[in-house]
């Protein structure tokens, strides 16, 4: 089965995420068809959750907090920094909330 557009996966999200009441929008568009999606999730406080993309067992797409607690905003954004370096295409989106919510439906999260 293949994946779902990157830009009408960001658009659902950044949906979702207004619905639920959150401030979101897209900070970096990348490439329409493709490109990796980056979500950084600022609480509002100067601390951040950035999660990225991997595959589970099943290969299926996962998103994985990049640390185990929500981190600095500045190490949150270099993080970002040095992914966008890495690959241009990257889209990048930004969740402001201070619950931390990131609006990801239950089977895209890992399980424990």
């Amino acid at each position: 089965m293949s994946e779902i557009k990157s830009s009408i996966w960001a658009e659902a999200l950044i949906r979702r995420a207004r619905i639920g009441g959150a401030f979101a929008y897209l900070r970096h568009h990348g490439d329409d068809d493709a490109g990796i999606v980056v979500i950084k999730v600022s609480m509002m406080d100067g601390r951040a959750i950035v999660l990225m993309p991997e595959r589970d067992e099943n290969f299926s797409r996962i998103w994985v907090q990049q640390s185990v607690e929500p981190q600095d905003e500045a190490d949150a954004e270099d993080l970002i920094k040095k992914a966008q370096h890495r690959d241009p295409d990257l889209w990048v989106i930004e969740i402001e909330d201070p619950q931390a919510r990131d609006f990801l439906l239950p089977e895209e999260r890992p399980t424990s």
